[in-house]
C-alpha cells in the first residue's frame, strides 16, 4: 500500500523526467523558453495511463536574471520555481521547488496534504554543452507537518545555442524501483542576451 501511495505522489509531483533545459550561464534580462519532452511511459500496458508507449509533455519556462543570479519558473507536468547562482564560467548551482498542477483539485476535494519535490544540483559546461547532476527529495506536506521519505537522482546532458537548447536526461533511484525514466527534450529560447 505504501508503494502505491508513493507511486501516486511521484505521478502528481512531476517526478517523471522533467526537462531542466538550463545552460550554466544565468539569464541576463528576461528569457522565455518554449518546447517539450518525450519519454517512455512507465505505465505502458496498464490502464488508464498505459495506452501510449511514449508520453509527450509541453514545456514553458521564464527566467529573469542579471548574469549572476537567475530566478526561473517552469511549467511541465508540475509548476517549478527555482533559482540559479552562477559561480564562474561554466559552473552554476540550481535549486527549485515543484508542486503538481493538481493542487487546486486536491484542495477542492478536501485534501489536507500537498505533494512537493525539492531539487538541487550543479550545472557544468561551456562551449555549447552542459551536464547537470541533481538530487530530488520527494515529500508530502500536511497542515500538521509533513514527511520527506523518497530520494531520487536526475542527470541531464544537453547542448545549446543562443536560440535553442536540447537535452537527454535520466531519473532513477526511487525507493524499491531500479528502473530509469529517460527523456528527450528541446526548447526554443527567446530574449537571450549573448
Amino acid at each position: 500500500m505504501r508503494a502505491m501511495v508513493w507511486g501516486l505522489v511521484l505521478l502528481l509531483t512531476a517526478c517523471f523526467p522533467v526537462a531542466m533545459l538550463r545552460p550554466p550561464e544565468p539569464a541576463r534580462g528576461l528569457e522565455v523558453s518554449v518546447g517539450g519532452s518525450l519519454f517512455a511511459n512507465p505505465s505502458f500496458g496498464d490502464p488508464p495511463w498505459g495506452q501510449n508507449p511514449v508520453i509527450a509533455l509541453p514545456y514553458l519556462a521564464v527566467a529573469q536574471g542579471d548574469g549572476e543570479v537567475e530566478y526561473n519558473f517552469s511549467i511541465q507536468w508540475g509548476l517549478r520555481g527555482g533559482v540559479k547562482l552562477g559561480l564562474g564560467p561554466g559552473l552554476a548551482l540550481d535549486a527549485g521547488l515543484t508542486v503538481p498542477l493538481t493542487v487546486p483539485l486536491l484542495f477542492r476535494e478536501g485534501a489536507d496534504w500537498v505533494p512537493v519535490v525539492l531539487d538541487g544540483g550543479a550545472i557544468l559546461g561551456g562551449d555549447g554543452f552542459y551536464f547537470s547532476p541533481r538530487v530530488l527529495l520527494i515529500g508530502v506536506l500536511t497542515f500538521g507537518g509533513g514527511s520527506w521519505e523518497v530520494w531520487a537522482w536526475q542527470a541531464s546532458l544537453g547542448t545549446y545555442r543562443r536560440d535553442w537548447v536540447a537535452e537527454v536526461g535520466a531519473m532513477g533511484g526511487f525507493r524499491g524501483n531500479e528502473g530509469l525514466l529517460i527523456h528527450l527534450s528541446a526548447a526554443w529560447r527567446f530574449g537571450t542576451v549573448p
